[in-house]
């Protein structure tokens, strides 16, 4: 592998903040290499507004990052969020023909395809196909249906949508600014991809990633993504209500907000986790355990980057690392596959 290539770079346009995380892999295993914050101006509830001020936002960031790495940052994996995005669980099959016979990779692949052919508007995109089970011959619960034998093979699956306009314009702010962008994900699947242990997925979980503009969440059960949602309140709403109704500054609310605030009215990440009682408020108003995100699955991660408002910029990177890993791992899937033909020939 080139040296450029074992790089990984996450991008996190927020509503308050704009962070990009630099990091590495070795051996597997993804390593630390550098994080650069710059206050976001062109963003609001996970749209673009101002497309300079965003730009501007992911240069000093960008600049921050590649000052201390002494690397340059060319590409990302960039985080998509927003009351825009949407999710619906969907079916679909295919017939594996008159006879039973072995499941494919590729047969999984066209359940998926037939599940995923949903009608949307023109101005919706699938940015996510998450599967949740298979079913072979009317037998559910099915996590990989691989070289299973059966007549009829069927995927139910998660889609995730977003607006086109406003996922292409994070996409054109990345690029004015001379990133370009790899891949497009869902921001609370990142934050999980840090943030949840797999016992969490397993029995049942659902992740708030409290942001300054918009809330979004995720909900697992089974071990596989069940829902995914976002509403347009934020960290900043706190900061507003304060600012209106103590009459003062929106500097001295947020102030007061951290200082003071307490809400006294699952696992939670983004910059809004740390509000003073909202963990207590959560349990309370759900009757469920619930715990601040706790970001991790990096080597020499520094304990100020591994707190909750940085658990999607981390996310990203590890979502990048493991679909680095999956991409490198078919074609020596596909030699494997043509041996075995040929063995058996």
């Amino acid at each position: 592998m080139a040296k450029k290539d074992r790089y990984l770079v996450g991008l996190d346009i927020g509503s308050t903040k704009t962070c990009t995380l630099l990091a590495e892999t070795e051996n597997e295993q993804v390593r630390f290499l550098a994080l650069g914050a710059a206050e976001s101006k062109g963003l609001r509830k996970g749209l673009i507004v101002n497309l300079d001020s965003s730009v501007s936002s992911i240069r000093r960031a960008v600049e921050e990052v590649e000052g201390v790495a002494n690397v340059p940052v060319e590409s990302a994996v960039i985080g998509v969020a927003g009351s825009h995005v949407r999710g619906v669980n969907s079916r679909g099959g295919i017939p594996l023909g008159p006879r039973a016979r072995d499941i494919e990779r590729d047969d999984v692949r066209r359940a998926i395809d037939t599940a995923r052919n949903i009608a949307l508007p023109e101005d919706r995109e699938v940015i996510h196909v998450l599967p949740h089970e298979f079913i072979v011959d009317a037998q559910d619960g099915i996590r990989d249906p691989v070289g299973m034998v059966g007549q009829r093979l069927e995927a139910n699956v998660h889609i995730v949508t977003s607006s086109v306009a406003a996922t292409q314009n994070l996409v054109t702010a990345a690029n004015k600014a001379g990133i370009l962008i790899n891949d497009t994900v869902l921001e609370p699947l990142a934050s999980a991809e840090a943030c949840l242990t797999q016992d969490e997925r397993d029995l049942g979980c659902c992740l708030l990633d409290i942001g300054g503009g918009t809330t979004e969440l995720i909900v697992y059960g089974g071990g596989v993504v069940r829902h995914t949602g976002a509403v347009a309140i934020g960290g900043d709403h706190f900061t507003n209500d304060l600012a209106v109704g103590l009459r003062t500054p929106i500097p001295e609310a947020e102030r007061i907000k951290w200082h003071h605030g307490c809400a006294a009215a699952f696992v939670m990440a983004g910059g809004g986790a740390r509000l003073n009682g909202l963990l207590e408020l959560t349990e309370l108003s759900f009757h469920l355990p619930a715990r601040i995100a706790e970001p991790r699955g990096m080597l020499e991660l520094p304990e100020q980057v591994a707190q909750p408002e940085y658990a999607t910029v981390i996310g990203l990177v590890l979502y990048a690392a493991k679909a680095r890993k999956a991409a490198a791992q078919r074609p020596a899937n596909l030699v494997s596959k043509l041996r075995s033909m040929f063995a058996g020939a």
